[in-house]
């Protein structure tokens, strides 16, 4: 009776670490997608408005103020040269 209750302790035991295993690896995968599709969020959005600036530009609504030009996360990016129509 005790090495079959032993037994059965190590066999727990055993399906305890596998599951934690297991589990460990779905949750890491979970959290990786989640921000993943975090990131591709942001990033489509900041795109988008970027997008809607070149459309501004390609129809002639160029920006003479520093403070109008478009920005990534933060960062201004500077159109190049030759986008505005004099």
């Amino acid at each position: 009776m005790k090495s079959m209750a032993m037994w059965g302790l190590i066999g727990v035991t055993a399906l305890g670490i596998l599951a934690a295993i297991v589990i460990k690896k779905i949750i890491g995968k979970v959290i990786s997608l989640v921000l993943a599709a975090v990131i591709v969020f942001f990033v489509w959005q900041q795109r988008d408005l970027l997008l809607e600036k070149a459309d501004d530009v390609k129809g002639g609504l160029c920006a003479t103020e520093e403070g109008d030009a478009p920005s990534f996360f933060g960062i201004d990016v500077t159109m190049p040269a030759g986008w505005c129509a004099d």
